[in-house]
């Protein structure tokens, strides 16, 4: 703790060792990996293909498939299906990477918010042992890249406003702001909050009208133009790497299609082909009523008022060994976490004095940004789409619990181990679920605590 970079290295250790271990177990596919296997391949094959997600973390992982001398072939037909080789950990190898920086992100995310650094560590300490987040990061998905994206551009933005750094802080902000919703939609409520924290600081200062005309265009260079540039940048890449006939071609029109080798309309003459920005706007739209439209049922969906006490974990991933055990993957999170977080999330609106007060309902807003509009939501959801509030409210019980009651102070550090030592406890007892070490029913039975968890 008395060197500046000590927190930060113990939590990139703690990061990569929680991430990178077992990544390749299981050898087979795991829950959305059916999904998000097939769309990179895609990338190698030209193939075109239809997702309801923006492009970026797709075309990221296909990157680092191309470094690692990844092959497609493989058909990722269904949950369950063995791998052919080894090739599939390049696959897992980004999603782990972003899942083991986000710790320090968090602890710099606090530290931004003048946080201590007991609360900056806390807050690490605390998204290394959770479970769920864990297990989202650990697989060929992109919620592990959203989260890092938009969390790091709320660092570079609050760094910019609370220590009066340079305006270059917020111009990578809105970069890093564009990463995350290019990765998926959800990751605007991150750009969202920047703005609302914006105008009202800029609601501070009305009777100054030449630092509001400066901010202002400061803000719609660096918080607008800046990440809906970026934003279309990762669409022409994505456009240029699909340029064949594909799967995805029944949800596009024909002029579209025309722009694609090998499909019904590439000789038929009456067809213009659309350029790119129409291409751009056709594929958002499809995109949001694709996403609007989604009206199946699955077992392990939920609603999202039972999000913040876990009632309902996601099943990703069984197989019976031959001892008789069985190994199991869930979206199951540390309890221990998850109960905390929403009894600190509570305690906070009454108890917490911040200081300034200003991050005390940044932070809540971030939250309920985060969680309230998926009131609107009909689509089926899961308990992953809590993931970015649940950041949020360990977020806020950090700073609450060790800087922001004054009777604690005093016992920070008992306090520090008391629920680092519970945390870390949970985290292990719970890993069998997250790593998918086999269990015996009676093993299994000691860790569903509830009838919904089954």
């Amino acid at each position: 703790m008395k060197s500046r970079y000590a927190a930060p290295l113990i939590l990139l250790v703690l990061g990569f060792m929680s991430r990178f271990a077992f990544v390749w177990h299981p050898n087979e596919v795991v829950f959305d990996e059916v999904h998000f296997g097939k769309f990179v391949s895609g990338y190698f094959t030209g193939e075109y293909f239809f997702d309801i997600h923006p492009p970026l973390g797709k075309l990221i992982i296909g990157l680092a498939a191309y470094l690692g001398g990844f092959q497609p072939g493989f058909d990722f037909k269904s949950i369950g299906e063995a791998y052919a080789n080894s090739s599939y950990i390049v696959l897992r190898l980004v999603p782990n990477l972003f899942g083991a920086l986000l710790p320090v992100c968090i602890f710099s995310l606090v530290r931004s918010l003048r946080g201590s650094t007991m609360a900056a560590l806390f807050a690490g300490i605390t998204i290394v042992f959770e479970n769920a987040i864990l297990v989202q990061s650990h697989f060929i998905l992109v919620d592990s890249m959203l989260f890092f994206f938009g969390f790091v551009g709320l660092t570079l933005f609050f760094f910019h406003r609370n220590y009066k750094l340079s305006a270059v802080y917020l111009f990578l902000a809105g970069i890093f702001f564009a990463l995350s919703f290019s990765v998926k939609w959800t990751g605007m409520s991150f750009l969202l909050l920047a703005w609302v924290v914006s105008l009202w600081d800029m609601g501070q200062k009305l009777r100054d009208k030449a630092y509001l005309m400066r901010q202002f265009s400061l803000l719609m260079l660096t918080l607008i133009l800046i990440p809906l540039l970026v934003y279309m940048l990762v669409f022409a890449v994505h456009f240029s790497l699909l340029d064949k006939s594909g799967k995805g071609d029944s949800f596009m029109s024909k002029g579209f299609l025309k722009t694609l080798r090998g499909t019904s309309v590439e000789k038929d003459d009456s067809v213009r082909p659309m350029h790119f920005v129409g291409k751009f706007r056709e594929l958002n739209r499809r995109m949001y009523s694709s996403n609007a439209s989604l009206a199946s049922k699955h077992p392990s969906s939920s609603k999202f008022y039972t999000w913040p006490v876990m009632s309902r974990p996601v099943f990703y991933w069984s197989k019976k060994t031959s001892d008789g055990s069985r190994a199991r993957i869930y979206l199951l999170g540390n309890p221990f976490i998850w109960w905390v977080s929403l009894g600190g999330l509570a305690a906070g609106l009454f108890f917490w004095r911040a200081n300034p007060p200003d991050t005390k309902w940044f932070l809540y807003l971030g939250w309920y940004l985060n969680f309230f509009p998926f009131f609107y939501i009909k689509r089926v959801m899961f308990l992953y789409h809590y993931f970015p509030a649940l950041i949020f409210s360990i977020l806020i019980v950090s700073i609450f619990l060790f800087d922001g009651v004054e009777v604690l102070k005093r016992y920070r550090k008992t306090l520090f181990i008391g629920l680092a030592s519970l945390f870390v406890i949970g985290f292990i007892f719970f890993s069998p679920l997250t790593y998918g070490f086999p269990l015996s029913a009676e093993q299994f039975d000691l860790r569903v605590w509830f009838k919904a968890w089954r």
